[in-house]
């Protein structure tokens, strides 16, 4: 997992090419002005989900993982607690490798992302998003997904 400010972005650039694309996608548009929903960038290689929540309990938030995918999740407005853990420890809940998607049960850390951050989750990092520093708050967001191949 990786967590900085989008001013940094340009540190991660040499990661994989399609993750320079994607954080080069969130400093260039006006990511306000975008409204919910799935934008694409590369087709299937890469594209933008455009998310607006209220953020929740820590208890009901739930662990995920992608094997494929790389999400680059950044605040556009708001601050959120985000779930991190490894893999190991956890136990799979649920799985839906058809969406890359994989749920868990077990505990992690949580760290605060805020407004103008951006926290990168390779693939098997557990984590768990939308959950709210001391009280709920409406929160506008990005998640770029980055195929790896």
């Amino acid at each position: 997992m990786i967590i900085d400010k989008l001013a940094n972005a340009k540190f991660y650039y040499g990661l994989h090419p399609r993750i320079q694309k994607g954080l080069e996608f969130l400093i260039e548009h006006d990511l306000n002005s975008f409204a919910p929903g799935k934008y694409d960038i590369d087709g299937l290689n890469l594209y933008i989900i455009i998310e607006e929540y209220e953020t929740k309990p820590k208890e009901q938030g739930r662990w995920e993982s992608h094997l494929k995918y790389v999400d680059i999740q950044y605040m556009i407005s708001g601050q959120e607690r985000m779930g991190y853990s490894i893999v190991d420890g956890m136990n799979e809940i649920e799985r839906h490798e058809e969406k890359d998607h994989f749920y868990y049960e077990g505990t992690g850390d949580l760290i605060l992302v805020k407004q103008g951050s951006f926290a990168i989750f390779l693939p098997e990092e557990v984590h768990s998003p939308e959950i709210y520093d001391r009280k709920p708050q409406s929160i506008k967001k990005a998640v770029v997904k980055v195929l790896l191949d």
